[in-house]
């Protein structure tokens, strides 16, 4: 098989979201042709398809380095950039690439929207007048004059003035472009003999109801310029009688689709489609239609078609990837999530937007969401927590959390499970995530005396014993006779003498202790009130003193806390 085989095999994969297979056929292109700059930008699509953005830089920066002069490279490397999030970087490639292709709207589209990012949405500023000239029936105005009569004919001058009658705001992208030159002269009434592109610049803001007379002058001297047969304009043709029918029937269709008469507007489409199968704004506009009636399949299908013929006829960019938006919301409303995030992700390779991008993300949490609550099953939790429980009994504790941890998937509402992986926590020393689960289980289940048991325990090993001992007292309040809970106020009233011994015998706080201290918020509260501050002070100073502050049950209290944490200590 050729490269140009496997090419064709991977643009397939590509347009049908598949971009693992994408990949594939173009890395097995790649090594039977190595120099080919195609291959490696199509592969840069289909990484960032996968969200394998690394790559895709990569190969963007190997199709800029086999083919610096050619703009779809900077492209792709802009796409993977912003993906990267590294956007200062993706304003810089811009400029580059629209250094060799100042009219790529991908670029201009790009570049803009990293400069919103940065400064925030900004206001348009349309000029009125060359907005309204692409009002209205614009082709058979072209058609009908021999100076720009053949353009009509030419499939990417007519997307172009279909993308600029939808948007007459995107016309800077297309003023490089000769046939718009000329055909801006005669949709203003402009004698194209008489003005050159510059002057046009110059010039368009000068109301045209009273030309300055070095028009008129120009327009004299103009016989001498024709008589310059240096790049004779192709013979003029009229355009036509299919695409003129064509044409009417989009303009029929359009106002068909504005009444939400859906019906009728999928007919004149479909005639239009007729007449001129190779425009892609037919099919996304029967699709639209198709779309709103709830013919989703049909849907899906013509904009599958619109995403073929636009890669064929190399259509914006901008145009492929609202096909493929579509697609998306078509599939978003047969309730397959997985092919909806498919073709969002697909239409994000070709236009980075942030509607689609939102689309995007409220589909991929949804499909979370979705999984999460149909991965529960109690009989499956109730295995994999025997399962944890045996692991548990053998010693092997890792193996136990796992088990417990995909219970709790399961079956999230049971609440022994976060008290099983508790223990399992307290055993490899893991105190702060066992004390999490300990406090999950007893929020989920107040009066479960095991609950309290487990924090006592995490807290006595943290040395923690004030803490411990009022998770024992609680527990026991539920269930009186709990010999655990039982032996371990024995075991933390043990701790608390001995520390206090220590304390008595002039031993002050060791390093650890220190560093229990400064990571509980409640003594630190204490060590930082100056009003304790100084009542230490006077005890330390004055044994009376001492006395007296004791008999204020508040501050007796806070002491208290102090001596058992070990900082305080008493002679």
């Amino acid at each position: 098989m050729s490269a140009e085989d496997l090419k064709a095999k991977g643009n397939q994969a590509f347009t049908k979201g598949d971009f693992a297979e994408a990949v594939k056929f173009f890395s097995e292109a790649i090594n039977l042709d190595p120099k080919n700059h195609i291959l490696y930008s199509n592969r840069s699509g289909a990484f960032a398809g996968q969200k394998k953005y690394q790559e895709a830089l990569d190969d963007a920066d190997k199709t800029i380095e086999i083919k610096p002069d050619w703009a779809k490279g900077y492209s792709r490397k802009v796409t993977a950039l912003q993906f990267l999030g590294r956007n200062d970087e993706a304003e810089k490639v811009c400029d580059q690439g629209l250094a060799i292709e100042p009219s790529n709207a991908q670029l201009k589209s790009s570049k803009e929207e990293i400069k919103k990012s940065k400064a925030g949405p900004q206001s348009r500023n349309p000029n009125d007048m060359l907005a309204n000239m692409f009002k209205g029936d614009v082709l058979a105005k072209l058609a009908a004059n021999p100076q720009t009569s053949a353009y009509v004919r030419q499939p990417d001058f007519v997307q172009m003035i279909a993308h600029l009658q939808r948007d007459s705001s995107a016309l800077n992208q297309y003023m490089q472009d000769p046939r718009m030159m000329n055909s801006i002269g005669v949709l203003l009434g402009i004698p194209m003999n008489a003005m050159s592109g510059d002057q046009f610049k110059e010039e368009q803001d000068i109301p045209m109801s009273s030309p300055p007379a070095e028009k008129k002058e120009e327009k004299k001297e103009e016989p001498k310029k024709e008589e310059k047969k240096d790049e004779p304009m192709p013979d003029a043709e009229p355009v036509s009688e299919e695409k003129k029918q064509a044409e009417e029937e989009k303009a029929k269709g359009n106002a068909a689709y504005s009444k939400k008469e859906f019906d009728a507007a999928i007919g004149h489409y479909s005639k239009a489609i007729e007449l001129d199968p190779q425009s892609v704004v037919y099919y996304t506009n029967r699709a639209a239609a198709q779309y709103e009636k709830g013919d989703y399949d049909a849907c899906i299908k013509d904009c599958e078609t619109a995403v073929e013929e636009g890669r064929k006829q190399r259509v914006d960019y901008k145009q492929i990837a609202k096909a493929l938006t579509r697609i998306g919301n078509a599939y978003l409303k047969k309730d397959n999530l997985d092919e909806a995030i498919r073709y969002y992700e697909s239409s994000l390779t070709e236009d980075r937007n942030a509607p689609t991008l939102a689309l995007l993300r409220k589909a991929e949490k949804t499909k979370e969401e979705r999984d999460r609550v149909a991965y529960i099953d109690p009989a499956k939790a109730q295995e994999a927590k025997e399962r944890g429980n045996k692991f548990f009994q053998d010693a092997s504790y890792p193996d136990a959390i796992k088990e417990y941890s995909e219970a709790m998937k399961r079956n999230p509402e049971d609440h022994t499970l976060y008290s099983n992986r508790a223990a399992c926590y307290t055993k490899l020393g893991e105190y702060t995530l066992g004390l999490k689960d300990a406090d999950k289980c007893i929020e989920m289940k107040p009066d479960f005396a095991k609950g309290y048991s487990r924090k006592g325990h995490l807290h006595f090993f943290m040395k923690e014993y004030e803490k411990a001992m009022k998770a024992y007292d609680k527990g026991l309040e539920l269930d009186p006779n709990n010999a655990e809970m039982t032996e371990g106020v024995k075991r933390t009233i043990n701790a608390m003498t001995e520390q206090s011994r220590r304390a008595q015998q002039g031993s002050g706080p060791d390093e650890e202790t220190l560093k229990r201290a400064a990571q509980d918020p409640e003594i630190q509260s204490i060590l930082t009130d100056p009003v304790m501050n100084q009542i230490l002070q006077d005890m330390q100073n004055d044994p009376q003193a001492a006395a007296s502050h004791m008999k204020n049950p508040l501050v007796a209290s806070k002491i208290q806390k102090l001596i058992n944490a070990g900082i305080v200590r008493t002679k």
